[in-house]
């Protein structure tokens, strides 16, 4: 490859980055811009998300111009995928980092020693920003970090509320609601996705009959079954068991499906008073079931049918049977307060539960997924489980705001783990004396600028957060920010000069130093681009 090939490979390369680096840029912060995306066919769609626009481009015209694009969407999904948010500051600081860096590479500063200063960098500035993380002292805290983050103070407050009071080990539901606005509530006990099985045969004046819309069952028995009850053989043991049980409880049935001559059996009993049975059938999706079913069995006490585990329900005996204080069966979830079951292994599997959700999360985005569902399992497991409800006025604002929503939950959860820092891009100003000082030993000068660059693209969330309000020049802001000391900074909201914890302006402190992290590895492979293309 020639030197003007390489030159040219070189700038498109940058220019691909250049362009998706200004759009990301445009969504951050709570005065955030929006992107149009034309969509064809003469619409267009807004975008407010970093993620969503990174997504989007996935062509420019030049292909060294689609590779810098994929760079940085690269790093923009690794961030938003292992924490839920940071993808606008990731965009931000790189760009700023490699424009520095660009031009002492061009005053003649080798690429690989510029690099190695921008590591270098990076490493003392998150050292400083986890000095800086405190704990979240409640629920301002949090409301104020996701209303830094989404700019949606409804959401924020509800959120923020729930995750406080549920704890460090609670999970947020995000749930669509049919009515405009955010509600939220928590839940009472545990509870599942189900159904009642068989409702066709339910609806002649059963359980589930006429206008009633859920069943309460106050200390029944409980039956997990990992299998489909269809034939009378399956329940009549199961009925007989809990017939003979002293109190006579109300039997809650739960299994993959309760139908055929399995649920008019049980249909019978119920209405003949022999036992009050409640078939309910979880709705969980695959593999999932299994390990609801076996979640349910654990906290109530019961031991799951199944013929691969040696226990058919045709060999039903009593020890089987669970317990639970409460039970409340809707056609949408399964509630139950209250369970029987060993307290200590329901603790010990959601200790091991929340301990791999954590290592999961801090993983790759495909694994984010397991991650938030064994979340979910260990709350469940502990009572700890709330729900957001978010609406909107059309489908498109309704989904912008689910996002959002469950953004906030994972950002607020996160918070709870690894404290918080001063948003508004201040947490970062207040880490350039720390680069600067360490700049002052190095001894390469070339290295040396790689730091300078660090330190300088340190400034630019802030400055890019007062530009995208729009109410002050952003230079003009940064100067009287450093003259009013650590810690100040914009509300870009009231656009006001102050401290800004002391406004509830907080960025979550894992987000803001993988965001960083981030910036400094793609800025330092394209600060290098040059010498890889350079080799033919």
């Amino acid at each position: 490859m020639t030197s003007m090939t390489a030159g040219r490979s070189d700038a498109a390369l940058a220019a691909g980055f250049d362009t998706l680096a200004r759009l990301l840029a445009l969504t951050l912060g709570p005065a955030r811009r929006v992107v149009l995306n034309d969509t064809g066919g003469g619409t267009a769609e807004g975008l407010a998300d970093a993620a969503t626009v990174a997504r989007r481009v996935t062509a420019l015209p030049e292909r060294e111009a689609t590779a810098g694009a994929a760079l940085l969407r690269e790093a923009v999904r690794t961030v938003v995928g292992r924490h839920g948010d940071g993808g606008a500051t990731t965009a931000v600081l790189t760009a700023a980092i490699v424009r520095h860096a660009r031009r002492m590479v061009a005053a003649g500063a080798s690429p690989v020693l510029v690099r190695d200063g921008i590591r270098a960098a990076v490493r003392c500035a998150a050292d400083a920003l986890k000095g800086q993380a405190s704990p979240v002292a409640g629920p301002d805290d949090l409301s104020g970090l996701v209303s830094a983050a989404g700019g949606d103070r409804a959401l924020a407050a509800s959120v923020g509320e729930l995750v406080d009071v549920l704890g460090p080990e609670g999970a947020v539901v995000v749930e669509e609601s049919v009515r405009p606005g955010v509600t939220h509530d928590y839940v009472d006990g545990s509870r599942w996705p189900a159904r009642p099985a068989a409702p066709e045969l339910l609806s002649g004046g059963g359980m589930f009959g006429g206008s009633h819309t859920e069943l309460t069952l106050v200390d029944p028995a409980v039956v997990v079954a990992d299998v489909v009850l269809d034939d009378p053989a399956q329940v009549i043991p199961i009925l007989e068991a809990v017939r003979a049980l002293p109190d006579r409880p109300p039997l809650l049935l739960v299994a993959q499906d309760v139908t055929g001559g399995a649920a008019t059996t049980c249909l019978l009993n119920d209405r003949r008073g022999l036992v009050v049975t409640a078939p309910v059938v979880l709705t969980t999706a695959g593999v999932r079931r299994g390990e609801d079913l076996a979640d349910l069995a654990l906290l109530t006490g019961a031991t799951v049918l199944s013929p691969e585990y040696g226990r058919p329900p045709e060999r039903f005996v009593p020890a089987y049977v669970g317990r639970v204080r409460r039970a409340v069966v809707r056609s949408g979830h399964l509630s139950v307060a209250g369970g029987g079951g060993d307290r200590r292994a329901v603790t010990d599997l959601a200790a091991r539960l929340r301990t791999r959700a954590w290592e999961l999360g801090d993983g790759a985005e495909a694994t984010t997924r397991t991650a938030e569902r064994m979340w979910l399992r260990q709350a469940r497991l502990l009572g700890r489980v709330g729900a957001v409800q978010v609406g909107a006025n059309t489908e498109a604002e309704r989904e912008d705001r689910l996002r959002t929503a469950r953004r906030a939950v994972r950002l607020a959860r996160t918070a709870l783990r690894d404290g918080v820092v001063a948003g508004g891009g201040v947490a970062y100003l207040d880490c350039v004396d720390a680069v600067r000082a360490a700049r002052a030993e190095c001894a390469d000068p070339d290295r040396a600028a790689g730091m300078e660059a660090v330190a300088a693209g340190l400034e630019a969330p802030f400055l890019r957060l007062v530009a995208n309000a729009g109410r002050r020049e952003p230079r003009v802001a940064l100067a009287a920010v450093r003259a009013l000391g650590p810690g100040h900074g914009v509300d870009v909201r009231t656009d006001r000069y102050l401290p800004i914890r002391e406004a509830g302006v907080l960025d979550v402190a894992g987000v803001a130093v993988a965001a960083l992290e981030a910036a400094g590895a793609t800025a330092g492979v394209l600060v290098s681009a040059s010498v890889v293309t350079g080799r033919g």
